[in-house]
């Protein structure tokens, strides 16, 4: 099970970024939708993670090998789709995000629903915000940031905490889930520099794991 774990992951990155290399060199797919296919699609390795790895040390290990690639791809420019802007650190950050809350997850099994939780609403949220918010123009209202972007985030991260609430019974009211969109749409539209990578998927995860034991 845990080779298998290993093997899926690696194969499913590997395979992701040999798409959108394709996409970016052989199609000309702009840079900026090849990086948010794989801001959004690197998330479901969570699945393999919970399915095949459970909450041993080994769901530590991935992110520090995607930490090590992203920095390199950051300096180096290796993956041509995942870098489209080199005054941020958003794709360093995103599995250092991913790394604190499996460690957290190593020490407290309790919390891997909520691993999912700020996971999903930052791949998903912070993903498809730019692009909806590019094509669906409105006012900003701060850090350069659209109403049409903030919406997209905090309705994505409802219908994540949603589904999550189903799967895991986690037994979280309307109020909870409301106030976790509010939450994941504040932390991401206060977020510079590529930083929101990093405390949107914490803050959200922490901020939910807070509210689903007390």
């Amino acid at each position: 099970m845990i080779i298998k774990g290993y093997i899926l992951t690696y194969l499913y990155l590997g395979l992701l970024l040999f798409i959108t290399y394709i996409l970016n060199k052989y199609f000309k797919v702009n840079e900026i939708i090849t990086r948010k296919l794989v801001h959004i699609n690197v998330s479901f390795c969570y699945v393999i993670f919970y399915h095949y790895l459970g909450n041993s040390y080994h769901i530590i290990i991935p992110p520090l090998t995607f930490i090590l690639l992203n920095y390199l791809s950051y300096k180096k420019n290796i993956f041509k789709g995942m870098e489209n802007n080199k005054e941020t650190l958003g794709t360093v950050f995103y599995p250092i995000s991913v790394l604190i809350m499996a460690i957290i997850t190593y020490v407290v099994p309790e919390f891997y629903p909520y691993f999912g939780i700020g996971l999903f609403c930052m791949a998903f949220g912070d993903g498809l915000a730019p692009l909806i918010a590019g094509y669906l123009k409105s006012m900003k209202i701060y850090n350069n940031k659209t109403l049409v972007g903030t919406l997209t985030v905090f309705i994505i991260s409802i219908i994540v905490v949603i589904l999550f609430n189903q799967i895991f019974t986690l037994n979280m009211d309307l109020f909870s889930i409301i106030l976790i969109g509010v939450v994941s749409s504040l932390l991401e539209l206060i977020g510079i520099n590529g930083y929101d990578n990093l405390y949107l998927p914490l803050g959200v995860s922490l901020f939910s794991f807070i509210l689903g034991v007390v």
